[in-house]
């Protein structure tokens, strides 16, 4: 006659799957808790660069503003030496005139209104962001958005990731650069269907190796450079719309991200 099992053995196993069992539901539970952090994270950011970006706004109305009343009194007296026919008069508010608006119209502070393409909020708040560290680092920028960009096929958390990754990359690099400089372009690529993002940069002299750059342990400044650009590699393999191109030439650096509008099956 067989014996029935070894009942410290229907114990074990019970115990075994009992632990698995509320192993999965841990699991399940912090996954849930890591990703309610995670979306709080990203709601902080963007009321923080909403703030900033609504600061930026005011500050510039409060310029336009001034710049007005600066003007009004500039065309009056203009207006008094057109009457008495002062030509050297006219001809120096005129100089000045042109001066100043040649300053206002440079100034690179109004290349944030351009960011009105930019339909996705999150990615909005965080290219305001960055183009306003830029600027208190004295690096220009350049900002080129000349079609609406919005319904990008991509998560916006990864999005956020990826862009935010970029532009830390490219400040800090052309933080090093002996004429620093940073560009962002936008474009509408109707003919592939396919939107373009170009981050463009100066940096130092030295070479840079654009293939071990995406190495997870590889890094030209610091560990956070390396692990920012291998960590756009791991998300982009999760996609068949997103690639990346890496330039570099002559001191300038250049990354450009194409988003797919159709997601190739």
């Amino acid at each position: 006659m067989i014996k029935d099992e070894n009942p410290i053995r229907k114990y074990l196993i019970a115990i075994f799957i009992l632990v698995i069992v509320l192993l999965v539901i841990y699991l399940n539970i912090k996954t849930r808790q890591l990703d309610k952090q995670r979306i709080q994270q990203l709601k902080d950011n963007q009321l923080a660069d909403l703030t900033s970006y609504v600061q930026q706004i005011e500050a510039m109305y409060s310029e336009l503003r001034s710049f007005r009343h600066d003007y009004h009194n500039v065309l009056i007296s203009l207006n008094q030496s057109i009457k008495t026919k002062d030509l050297s008069v006219i001809e120096d508010t005129y100089a000045r005139i042109l001066e100043t608006e040649g300053i206002v119209l440079e100034d690179d502070h109004y290349a944030l209104g351009k960011l009105n393409n930019l339909k996705t909020l999150p990615i909005k708040g965080i290219f305001s962001t960055h183009i306003i560290q830029a600027w208190q680092k004295n690096i220009p920028v350049h900002l080129e958005i000349e079609d609406i960009i919005q319904d990008e096929p991509i998560e916006v958390l990864d999005y956020v990731r990826i862009t935010s990754i970029l532009l830390d990359n490219a400040i800090e690099a052309a933080e090093d650069a002996e004429n620093p400089f940073v560009t962002i372009v936008f474009l509408k690529n109707k003919k592939e269907k396919e939107i373009q993002l170009t981050i463009e940069n100066s940096c130092s002299d030295e070479p840079i190796d654009i293939v071990r750059i995406f190495d997870k342990d590889f890094s030209t400044k610091g560990k956070n450079r390396g692990l920012g650009l291998a960590t756009i590699q791991t998300i982009l393999q999760n996609y068949t719309n997103l690639s990346l191109q890496t330039e570099y030439q002559d001191g300038v650096f250049r990354q450009i991200l194409m988003i797919k509008e159709e997601i190739p099956r």
